[in-house]
Protein backbone atom coordinates (compact mmCIF):
# COMPACT_ATOMS: atom_id res chain seq x y z
CA UNK A 1 0.00 0.00 0.00
CA UNK A 2 1.14 3.59 -0.69
CA UNK A 3 0.77 6.19 1.42
CA UNK A 4 -2.67 7.37 0.82
CA UNK A 5 -3.96 4.51 0.71
CA UNK A 6 -2.84 3.78 4.08
CA UNK A 7 -4.40 6.97 5.19
CA UNK A 8 -7.65 6.06 3.43
CA UNK A 9 -7.89 2.78 5.75
CA UNK A 10 -6.87 4.36 8.79
CA UNK A 11 -9.20 6.44 8.76
CA UNK A 12 -11.71 3.78 7.79
CA UNK A 13 -10.81 1.73 10.88
CA UNK A 14 -10.75 4.60 13.33
CA UNK A 15 -13.56 5.81 12.96
CA UNK A 16 -14.92 1.58 12.11
CA UNK A 17 -16.17 2.20 8.52
CA UNK A 18 -16.13 -0.52 6.07
CA UNK A 19 -14.82 0.14 2.45
CA UNK A 20 -17.91 -1.08 0.94
CA UNK A 21 -19.98 1.90 3.22
CA UNK A 22 -17.45 4.47 2.35
CA UNK A 23 -17.75 3.31 -1.57
CA UNK A 24 -21.61 3.83 -1.60
CA UNK A 25 -21.38 7.09 1.04
CA UNK A 26 -18.92 8.32 -2.11
CA UNK A 27 -20.80 7.30 -4.61
CA UNK A 28 -18.16 5.09 -6.30
CA UNK A 29 -17.79 1.09 -6.82
CA UNK A 30 -16.71 -0.73 -3.50
CA UNK A 31 -13.69 -2.09 -5.68
CA UNK A 32 -12.48 1.57 -5.90
CA UNK A 33 -11.40 1.84 -1.94
CA UNK A 34 -9.44 -1.92 -2.45
CA UNK A 35 -7.84 -0.60 -5.44
CA UNK A 36 -6.63 2.60 -3.60
CA UNK A 37 -5.97 0.77 -0.29
CA UNK A 38 -3.87 -1.43 -2.39
CA UNK A 39 -2.24 0.96 -4.28
CA UNK A 40 -2.99 -0.37 -7.66
CA UNK A 41 -4.68 3.01 -8.37
CA UNK A 42 -4.82 6.69 -6.96
CA UNK A 43 -8.04 8.21 -6.64
CA UNK A 44 -8.40 11.55 -8.67
CA UNK A 45 -8.17 15.09 -6.68
CA UNK A 46 -11.92 15.26 -6.29
CA UNK A 47 -12.44 11.94 -5.03
CA UNK A 48 -9.96 12.32 -2.19
CA UNK A 49 -11.51 15.83 -2.09
CA UNK A 50 -14.88 14.03 -1.27
CA UNK A 51 -12.98 11.56 1.37
CA UNK A 52 -11.77 14.07 3.12
CA UNK A 53 -15.56 15.52 3.15
CA UNK A 54 -16.84 12.56 4.26
CA UNK A 55 -14.26 12.55 7.23
CA UNK A 56 -14.73 15.87 8.19
CA UNK A 57 -11.13 16.80 7.81
CA UNK A 58 -8.87 18.71 5.73
CA UNK A 59 -6.47 17.87 3.18
CA UNK A 60 -3.65 18.96 5.28
CA UNK A 61 -5.02 16.83 8.15
CA UNK A 62 -5.40 13.72 5.51
CA UNK A 63 -1.34 14.30 4.67
CA UNK A 64 -0.28 14.72 8.40
CA UNK A 65 2.03 12.37 9.74
CA UNK A 66 0.39 12.29 13.28
CA UNK A 67 -3.15 10.96 14.48
CA UNK A 68 -5.49 14.12 14.29
CA UNK A 69 -7.89 13.43 17.64
CA UNK A 70 -10.49 15.71 15.63
CA UNK A 71 -10.94 12.82 13.06
CA UNK A 72 -11.54 10.13 15.70
CA UNK A 73 -15.33 9.67 16.51
CA UNK A 74 -16.70 10.17 20.37
CA UNK A 75 -16.35 6.80 20.98
CA UNK A 76 -12.90 6.26 20.07
CA UNK A 77 -12.03 9.26 21.59
CA UNK A 78 -13.62 7.97 25.17
CA UNK A 79 -11.68 5.00 24.69
CA UNK A 80 -8.46 6.39 24.32
CA UNK A 81 -9.37 8.56 27.22
CA UNK A 82 -10.15 5.81 29.47
CA UNK A 83 -7.28 4.10 28.54
CA UNK A 84 -4.76 6.58 29.75
CA UNK A 85 -5.12 5.27 33.49
CA UNK A 86 -5.24 1.80 32.52
CA UNK A 87 -1.90 -0.78 33.78
CA UNK A 88 0.08 -2.78 31.26
CA UNK A 89 -1.87 -5.85 32.25
CA UNK A 90 -5.43 -4.28 31.43
CA UNK A 91 -3.92 -3.35 28.13
CA UNK A 92 -3.39 -6.50 27.25
CA UNK A 93 -6.45 -7.98 28.67
CA UNK A 94 -8.71 -5.44 26.29
CA UNK A 95 -5.90 -6.02 23.31
CA UNK A 96 -7.12 -9.56 23.56
CA UNK A 97 -10.55 -9.12 23.90
CA UNK A 98 -10.23 -6.40 20.66
CA UNK A 99 -8.38 -9.93 19.00
CA UNK A 100 -11.18 -11.85 20.01
CA UNK A 101 -14.13 -10.18 18.60
CA UNK A 102 -12.12 -10.28 14.98
CA UNK A 103 -11.88 -13.51 15.21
Amino acid sequence: MDKIGNRIKELRELNNISANKLAISLGIDPSNISKIENGVSKPSLDLLMKICDYFKISMSDFFSDGINTEILSDDIKELLHNSKNLTPKQIETINNLIKAFKE
